[in-house]
């Protein structure tokens, strides 16, 4: 396991659904960010993207009207959560078009380069995003590569539907899809620790 064999703790979701927990979390002000809508349901899972840039700039990009684009969250490569909007309240990111309405999405910094793997402190952080996202929402840890499925996909899956992208990394290595398994494998050890004492 890239993490050392450390396994963090779990996240939760507060009553204005802001995420709190053992990590490093901001919050976008205003929050939720100005380019979302509300009126999600049930969600299915959680779209992997990635942001060809670091969180700062993906921050000014998603505060930015004119850009029409979001996420639920961004992580940068030490790690550290911004979260754009909230979890339970149905509201809907811009992240996938056809497939804003039923999955979440994390976008991951890259320094400019998707065949950037991602860090150890990336891999922790959407390990616990994608458990906490998971158990909210009650969608199995798994890695799916449809839209009809349910659990971890990535944002090309979608097809033309979705934007048509090979977000979140380039063929035909694919070094930043197949990193969820590893993902997926730590938020199962998370979902396994004894649940936090209130």
């Amino acid at each position: 396991m890239t993490t050392g064999g450390y396994i963090p703790g779990r996240l939760q979701v507060g009553a204005d659904g802001r995420v709190t927990g053992p990590a490093t979390i901001t919050y976008n002000h205003p929050f939720p960010c100005v380019n979302g809508t509300f009126g999600s349901g049930a969600m299915q899972g959680v779209v992997m993207h990635t942001m060809v840039c670091n969180l700062p700039h993906c921050i000014d990009l998603f505060n930015d009207p004119a850009k029409q684009a979001s996420a639920h969250f961004g992580i940068a490569q030490n790690g550290r959560i911004h979260q754009f909007g909230p979890i339970g309240k149905g509201w809907i990111a811009w992240a996938q078009m056809a497939g804003n309405l039923a999955w979440y999405s994390i976008e991951h910094a890259d320094n400019r380069d998707p065949n950037n793997p991602l860090t150890d402190a990336q891999i922790t952080a959407s390990a616990q995003l994608v458990e906490l996202l998971s158990r909210f929402a009650g969608f199995p840890l798994q890695v799916t590569d449809s839209v009809t499925g349910k659990g971890y996909g990535v944002h090309y899956m979608g097809g033309k539907a979705w934007g048509d992208h090979t977000c979140p990394d380039l063929p035909p290595g694919h070094v930043r899809s197949h990193q969820r398994p590893a993902i997926i494998a730590l938020a199962r050890q998370i979902r396994n620790q004894p649940a936090p004492k209130a």
